[in-house]
């Protein structure tokens, strides 16, 4: 409609997880379809679905997410100080909304199945959402409110320290179209454990940066997770990839994209 009325080219970012955009175009809602045909341009965040948008747009471009500046290295023992973190335990911290789609609830069955072989693994994950309560219900039955703590919405300011006072963080999702945490979790030197998703599977190419595990998948998780703590990295490879995401970067591949649009519509 905005094209319509004021004459202007429009482009069209997708940032949906993968189930929801499969949704939408298995719903042929005429409205959602209209807007994908009449862009100009479609973005998509990552490479796995561009044939998918390209039956209703030829012109899909991918540009994938990028992390701000204050997602850098920090002292890890000095932020831990500041969380009241134990300085002796491995830390794992993961970050969403507290939904199903997020596979919260295989992370807490993979820390049960961690404890079985060390105890010295405590588990911090943060968001608020609708599963909450029955996150903290599973963590109750198990009898591990030592060990996972659910911390509720973490401030933007707050989250570099909560991904530099971990050892790895962990992104359990089932489905995510890019996950920008584990991005923000590499540009501060740290590992990332990732269930199999579009989204990670071009972000995790390397164990020099992460480890990819099944999802929905509690007993792989676990093993990936151990072996994610057991391993030496080179923390400056992690950092070093990272900038590729950059938005400094990302932000010139977007200004391609408009000038595309623009030149096309001279």
């Amino acid at each position: 409609k905005l094209k319509e009325n004021y004459r202007v080219p429009v482009v069209a970012t997708i940032h949906e997880d993968s189930g929801w955009l499969q949704e939408e175009i298995a719903m042929n809602n005429i409205r959602i379809i209209s807007a994908w045909q009449n862009a100009d341009v479609l973005i998509r965040v990552n490479k796995q679905e561009l044939p998918l948008l390209k039956k209703f747009n030829d012109n899909v471009f991918f540009v994938p997410n990028g992390f701000p500046k204050q997602f850098k290295p920090l002292d890890r023992q000095e932020c831990r100080s500041k969380l009241n973190i134990p300085h002796e335990k491995r830390v794992i911290f993961s970050l969403g909304d507290l939904i199903e789609r997020k596979g919260f609830n295989f992370l807490i069955d993979a820390m049960d199945k961690i404890h079985d072989k060390r105890d010295d693994v405590i588990c911090f994950i943060g968001g608020k959402g609708p599963e909450e309560k029955n996150l903290i219900r599973q963590i109750h039955e198990k009898k591990m409110e030592d060990s996972i703590k659910i911390l509720g919405f973490i401030p933007d300011t707050m989250v570099p320290l909560w991904m530099n006072s971990a050892d790895v963080f962990v992104l359990p999702s089932l489905q995510e179209s890019f996950g920008i945490v584990q991005i923000e979790a590499l540009a501060c030197g740290k590992p990332v454990i990732s269930a199999k998703n579009v989204g990670s599977i071009e972000v995790i190419t390397s164990e020099e940066v992460g480890i990819l595990c099944e999802p929905g998948n509690a007993e792989d998780l676990a093993d990936a997770i151990i072996r994610g703590l057991t391993r030496d990295r080179d923390t400056t490879k992690i950092i070093e990839y990272s900038q590729q995401f950059q938005w400094d970067t990302i932000v010139q591949h977007l200004i391609c994209v408009y000038k595309t649009v623009l030149k096309k519509c001279d």
